[in-house]
């Protein structure tokens, strides 16, 4: 793993590892993002990762309903609805499908993420101590850390992974829930250290629950993709070509494709392209394209949709869009919009571009 220069004192909003304070809004803190959420259906946040979420029909470019602000994991979105409750929604429906109280002595948690079956919410708080809760419809569970470094990574059956953080970077630590036990060493790559550096940037999870890809980005520009599986708590790390610029590597986005084998990453600001083998977790296919002067001193992040297909990948970034062929290996620039959100209809033939007031704007696909 390249060694990422870490970012100021790291901290985690709400449910992942997310920006250092002062640094740039990433799409796991206050970034607008999109995520295809199946049956035809995005889910869009445009205030970021914890805000509301605006359910969109990808047929007929229409709001279908909106949700309250909460961590969405699949179709399942849940919400903090009071100090000790959690409510569970389905973006598919749009209804509340069940409650869950819980007990406390304090009114500091705060909903920190959800199961990877979006069964289960977990909230933590940060005074007097680190005490965890594990929420489902049917009862909760407890327990307290050993120090106040500690935040939310994952939950998978029984294995909640955890990011502890150390005087430089974090560490991955497993706590099983089944015999409230703490691995005593953190998770590593086999050829790599167990420290992470750098900020985490994005995440996207497979459909099966199986794999979690986080993008860690550097602030001389290094960039790499974290792979756990969260069966076998088997943790690599791959490398992103690019370096030099901060404000270039915040424009990666992931996409893995339908058939979950290949995780891309493409960079509008390095114009790179790269497909990464998820069973090998090696580098399979890699292209160039003219990469773009943002215009800008501000790092900004991007937003992608994959083509229904697994042929196309279109990224926004910096008020462009850029469509990717993933068989031709080609790139092209053709429009401008300010993009918070994308997503292709079902059938391939247009791309939904998700701006500011909800405004939903139908363009052609290359």
């Amino acid at each position: 793993m390249r060694r990422l220069l870490l970012i100021g004192v790291l901290a985690v909003a709400a449910a992942l590892p997310a920006a250092a304070p002062g640094a740039a809004c990433s799409p796991l803190n206050c970034a607008a993002s999109g995520t295809a959420i199946g049956k035809g259906l995005l889910a869009a946040r445009p205030n970021g990762f914890n805000g509301p979420a605006s359910v969109i029909d990808l047929r007929s470019g229409k709001v279908k309903w909106r949700l309250p602000g909460g961590i969405l994991v699949g179709h399942t979105l849940v919400e903090q609805s009071a100090a000790h409750e959690v409510t569970w929604h389905d973006a598919y429906t749009g209804k509340a499908t069940g409650k869950a109280r819980f007990p406390g002595t304090s009114d500091t948690f705060s909903l920190a993420g959800l199961s990877q079956d979006g069964t289960r919410a977990v909230l933590i708080r940060s005074t007097p101590d680190k005490t965890v809760v594990v929420v489902s419809r049917s009862g909760s569970s407890s327990f307290t850390l050993p120090d106040l470094n500690w935040d939310f990574d994952a939950l998978s059956g029984d294995n909640l992974y955890l990011l502890h953080y150390e005087k430089v970077g974090y560490q991955v630590r497993v706590y099983h829930l089944d015999t409230q036990t703490l691995d005593p060493q953190p998770l590593k790559d086999p050829k790599g250290s167990s420290t992470i550096w750098g900020q985490a940037w994005e995440r996207v999870a497979s459909r099966d629950g199986r794999y979690l890809f986080t993008l860690y980005i550097g602030s001389d520009g290094g960039a790499m993709v974290h792979q756990l599986n969260l069966k076998t708590s088997a943790a690599r790390c791959i490398d992103l070509p690019g370096s030099g610029s901060f404000n270039a590597a915040t424009t990666w986005t992931m996409e893995l494709s339908p058939n979950g084998r290949t995780l891309w990453a493409v960079s509008p600001g390095f114009g790179r392209v790269v497909g990464i083998d998820v069973d090998t977790r090696s580098v399979r296919v890699a292209f160039r394209f003219a990469h773009q002067s943002l215009m800008s001193s501000v790092p900004q992040s991007a937003v992608s949709a994959m083509s229904p297909d697994g042929a196309r990948i279109a990224v926004g970034a910096a008020g462009r869009i850029f469509y990717v062929s993933l068989a031709r290996r080609t790139v092209v620039e053709r429009t401008q919009h300010k993009a918070l959100a994308l997503g292709y209809a079902p059938d391939a033939t247009r791309l939904w571009v998700v701006g500011g007031d909800e405004r939903i704007t139908a363009l052609p696909v290359l």
